[in-house]
């Protein structure tokens, strides 16, 4: 009795709960395009500083973050701009660096890296717009204590964070 029981539950629960590709099964290949910097270097931020300030060349780690995510999932193997049959193009529109926490002497403790960024999927062969979307990604880290890690590694964490957003929203459909 409790085999049955058990059997049905699992049988309830997944038919319940499911992912379903979004991408349609002709599909095969796709070709992640270097990533765009499209944030504007003078636009104040805060009432602080007059300019923006962020890691040099971090669109080419968040590339490389895309195409590691990608080989990862499997959905879709990429490959080069000819013979890709889906292109992707993404585009950063923000980097924040917020405080979380403050210590007792009123140093910071805490810091929130925040990443606004915008894809758009096109068919290669024909240059159709598939999709696109807004997306942001976070990771936070700790400057003291066990959880201490450094804005670059934060750095890594947030362009894995970006990179399985953007990957789970092109190739699934909840």
């Amino acid at each position: 009795m409790r085999v049955f029981f058990a059997s049905l539950l699992i049988i309830l629960m997944s038919a319940c709960y499911s992912t379903r590709g979004f991408i349609d099964s002709k599909y095969k290949t796709i070709y992640v395009e270097p990533v765009k910097n499209k944030i504007k270097f003078t636009q104040e931020t805060q009432e602080y500083s007059k300019y923006r300030s962020f890691p040099a060349l971090f669109k080419n780690d968040f590339t490389t973050a895309l195409i590691d995510r990608f080989n990862l999932d499997g959905a879709l193997e990429t490959d080069n701009r000819y013979f890709s049959q889906l292109r992707l193009e993404t585009e950063i529109n923000d980097f924040v660096r917020d405080v979380l926490r403050y210590t007792d002497s009123d140093s910071v403790e805490e810091y929130r890296l925040k990443l606004f960024f915008k894809y758009r999927l096109y068919d290669n062969k024909t240059n159709e717009l598939i999709k696109e979307n807004n997306l942001v990604a976070d990771a936070n880290y700790s400057l003291s204590g066990s959880t201490a890690t450094s804005e670059e590694g934060a750095l890594k964490e947030l362009f894995v964070d970006a990179a399985r957003r953007l990957v789970e929203d092109v190739t699934e459909a909840w």
